[in-house]
């Protein structure tokens, strides 16, 4: 088991889009569903960035990665920082 250590975090509730400076994670709550995009631009330089549905993250385990933004459609997730 990993012990995660928060000093920031934020709610982000459906119909909602969210940031967070310094997010390193997102905790998805129940039938969180949407769209995460993540820090780290497109290596051709194109400004594009990485994205992955929020429905593929296990509910109530943080999930550590670079966010850039959160939009949710369904639920709730809390970006961590």
């Amino acid at each position: 088991m990993t012990n995660y250590r928060t000093s920031n975090a934020i709610l982000v509730a459906s119909g909602s889009t969210g940031t967070l400076k310094n997010a390193w994670g997102i905790l998805a709550v129940t039938g969180a569903a949407g769209t995460l995009t993540l820090e780290g631009g497109n290596p051709l330089g194109t400004g594009s960035y990485a994205t992955m549905s929020i429905a593929h993250i296990a509910n109530g385990q943080p999930f550590p990665c670079y966010v850039r933004s959160v939009t949710v459609s369904a639920g709730t997730v809390y970006l961590l920082a």
